[in-house]
């Protein structure tokens, strides 16, 4: 048997059709180094060939041995997680809804079940989706978020006053929540200007600008802040992977940019910003104003909590943003403090176990998008649990599974969905994502 008729053998037996070239390459380079080992003990190469096809083992054997390895796997703790928490966060729209009533709790429970829905279906097709097609029409998937963020400034729709919007049929949809699947496009952007040195790594960072500069122009701080320092942290991370060659430079400006980006933004909103933009920053400090209702509400929530069971205060009528602003304030006030310690541990989890799928990856195309993902959930959570405990200023925050709203909501069981199929992935595809494969994929 030749080398060609051996590893056909073996890779008849791998199901999985796109792990089939990964491994023939992987034996064929293993027969190569065998066949070399051979000839320098003075073999011929003809015999040399042969021993080393013959060392390999049955081809059939081989071939289901490595069937069993490389083929797609759910992660099933992680799908029963997010359906947990997505339960519980419905649980605490119900309870909120019958605590507060429909006066102060202007949502309905029925349209966030059929969000949820229908991102739960969301999830499982980006699951089953192959991911690395994300990567590679990365550019042209940012291009089009972009473009998106433009015809808003101009011509969108306008919600309360607030741009930012568009009416799909007869829904609106945010473009402050859509624009965070800008981050997984970002990363097969970061991807494609691999090994192209100081060139890569300002194109690089022109991208990061650009969904930062149109966002702020909605207007939306929080929003402009958490999508930059995303991005500076994936650029940072590759930066010392040694994507972009010699690192020290080049991580000191992503850093020293991570450190100042919260001074530009808030010397931005000082000197550019609204009344009430302003009036928000300085709400921290300064709470006996009449504009700072809410954090000042909150805290007087907070300061009422007890360790268990409900509080001094009961929230109704006080937060009329609890089911998208203020939910682990509710939970503190009425289920106690000790309650809302078991949320955050179960959401430290799940920020955890998105962490794991992510680095762990042989792939660093999966890698790269992972860690956006992990770091849009990872970022949100933070910047909500601040804002909730009146450390941060009140702006609008979001809490994936729990905060009410369809763009939201669908968003990030896309994210998690994204995360999944690169678990699913993560043994049928290369370490290096060769460009022929766009070929393949008919990009």
């Amino acid at each position: 048997m030749d080398k060609r008729e051996f590893l056909e053998a073996v890779t008849e037996q791998i199901r999985f059709e796109k792990a089939r070239e990964m491994i023939s390459d992987e034996l064929e380079n293993h027969i190569e180094d065998q066949k070399e080992a051979f000839m320098s003990e003075g073999i011929s190469e003809m015999e040399s060939y042969q021993k080393a096809i013959e060392d390999m083992g049955d081809p059939v054997e081989v071939g289901i041995s490595l069937d069993r390895i490389h083929r797609p796997k759910m992660e099933w703790k992680m799908i029963l997680l997010v359906l947990g928490l997505s339960i519980l966060g419905l649980f605490f729209q119900y309870v909120m809804f019958k605590d507060m009533g429909s006066e102060s709790y202007p949502y309905n429970i029925n349209s966030q079940c059929v969000y949820i829905m229908i991102g739960l279906a969301v999830m499982m097709f980006f699951c089953f989706f192959d991911y690395t097609r994300i990567g590679f029409w990365g550019k042209t998937g940012a291009a089009v978020l972009l473009l998106l963020l433009l015809y808003s400034y101009f011509g969108g729709l306008s919600v309360f006053g607030q741009r930012g919007y568009l009416r799909v049929g007869g829904l609106s949809v945010s473009l402050r929540q859509l624009i965070y699947l800008y981050i997984p496009f970002y990363g097969g952007i970061l991807y494609s200007y691999k090994n192209q040195g100081r060139k890569g790594f300002t194109k690089s960072m022109v991208w990061s600008v650009l969904p930062v500069v149109l966002v702020l122009k909605l207007p939306d701080l929080s929003t402009a802040g958490s999508l930059m320092l995303i991005m500076l942290i994936q650029v940072c991370f590759i930066t010392r992977k040694g994507w972009f060659g010699e690192w020290k430079k080049k991580l000191a400006f992503v850093v020293s940019a991570v450190i100042g980006l919260p001074v530009f933004l808030v010397l931005y909103f000082v000197f550019f910003g609204a009344e009430y933009q302003k009036a928000r920053l300085f709400s921290v400090f300064n709470t006996a104003e009449d504009q700072n209702y809410q954090i000042n509400m909150a805290r007087n929530l907070i300061s009422g909590s007890k360790w268990i069971g409900e509080g001094r205060l009961n929230a109704k009528g006080f937060l009329p943003a609890a089911a998208s602003d203020y939910i682990v304030t509710y939970v503190m006030s009425y289920y106690g403090i000790l309650a809302v310690i078991v949320l955050l541990a179960v959401l430290g989890l799940f920020i955890f176990k998105t962490f794991k799928i992510s680095v762990h990856q042989k792939n660093q195309l999966g890698t790269v998008i992972g860690v956006g993902c992990s770091l849009v959930f990872m970022i949100q959570i933070v910047l909500y649990v601040m804002v909730n405990l009146t450390i941060f200023p009140s702006t609008a925050v979001f809490l994936p599974l729990f905060t009410y709203g369809g763009t939201g909501t669908i968003v990030s069981f896309a994210l998690i969905g994204i995360l999944l199929s690169i678990y699913r992935y993560q043994n049928v595809l290369p370490v290096h994502m060769v460009r022929k494969q766009k070929v393949k994929l008919g990009l």
